[in-house]
């Protein structure tokens, strides 16, 4: 029997252009995709509407005072009776989680990218950054404080913090799947370090990262509001502070209400970024 000549092989498919990282028969979405996506969202739009419904109606049968418990008309009366109150606010705390979740994203890819393509950095760094992270974010608050002041760079800081460590696991884990015969084919055709990076193991990784960003987007709008938690003066934190310190539980649930608004929409537009830019993951479900 005749031996393949691995070496002429090599040649061959050296004169070939590196194929695309992503699977060959992912397609653009088709529209049955699009309509299951607008099914998935009117489904969600219905459970929110009834757990508003369920949360009115446990308040009427309960009865409780207001300054205990209000149900969610009265946070909707109160928006609508200030709404440049709340909007003024929400603007605050929207730049501060939106700031630190760009920053926390650039550097936990980087810190990921870091950890994955050097074993030196991985053995000295990945203890040092779990031991940080078991750390409460909350008592590293006053810290940035102390070195960035009262302003808007201390939310946005805190919030860097608590998104950043997410990004750093999920891009150093979606790396570290890429296939083997697609490493040994970049190998084969003598594809250099940076298009081998670039053109296979990122592209690999873009759903792993993406599911590292809708936890962190999340995690953002919660870090910008523990700062205006603990040197607010304005921001949705600070509208709830002072709502406790009056014993407003409307302003406070409009609050709550704002706030799990804008962790929603920021989460689904992460989701549709990545859809976009990994669309094989949709075919593969």
């Amino acid at each position: 029997m005749a031996t393949p000549d691995l070496r002429s092989a090599g040649r061959r498919t050296a004169e070939q252009p590196l194929p695309p990282a992503g699977p060959t028969e992912a397609k653009a979405p088709s529209a049955g995709l699009h309509r299951e996506s607008w099914v998935a969202a009117a489904k969600a739009v219905a459970g929110i509407v009834g757990l508003f419904v369920l949360w009115e109606l446990l308040v009427r049968i309960i009865d409780p005072p207001d300054y205990l418990f209000v149900g969610p008309l009265s946070a909707f009366a109160e928006l609508a009776e200030r709404p440049g109150y709340f909007a003024e606010n929400t603007f605050v705390t929207l730049q501060e989680a939106l700031a630190g979740f760009a920053l926390g994203t650039a550097l936990g890819v980087l810190c990921g990218a870091t950890l994955h393509y050097s074993s030196t950095a991985r053995s000295f760094l990945y203890p040092a950054l779990i031991a940080i992270d078991t750390i409460p974010k909350v008592a590293l608050a006053p810290l940035f404080i102390v070195w960035f002041g009262f302003g808007f760079e201390s939310k946005a800081f805190v919030a860097m913090a608590i998104a950043f460590f997410p990004l750093v696991i999920n891009t150093f884990d979606g790396l570290s799947s890429v296939p083997h015969e697609l490493q040994e084919l970049a190998r084969i055709n003598r594809a250099s370090a940076w298009k081998k990076m670039v053109k296979i193991d990122f592209v690999y990784a873009i759903p792993s990262i993406f599911s590292g960003a809708k936890i962190s987007i999340s995690l953002a709008v919660g870090g910008a509001v523990v700062g205006e938690f603990i040197a607010g003066s304005k921001g949705l934190g600070y509208v709830i502070l002072l709502a406790n310190s009056q014993v407003d539980l409307p302003s406070m649930f409009a609050a709550f209400i704002v706030l799990a608004a804008i962790a929603l929409t920021l989460f689904f537009v992460v989701d549709y970024a990545g859809r976009k830019l990994a669309p094989w993951k949709n075919h593969a479900k």
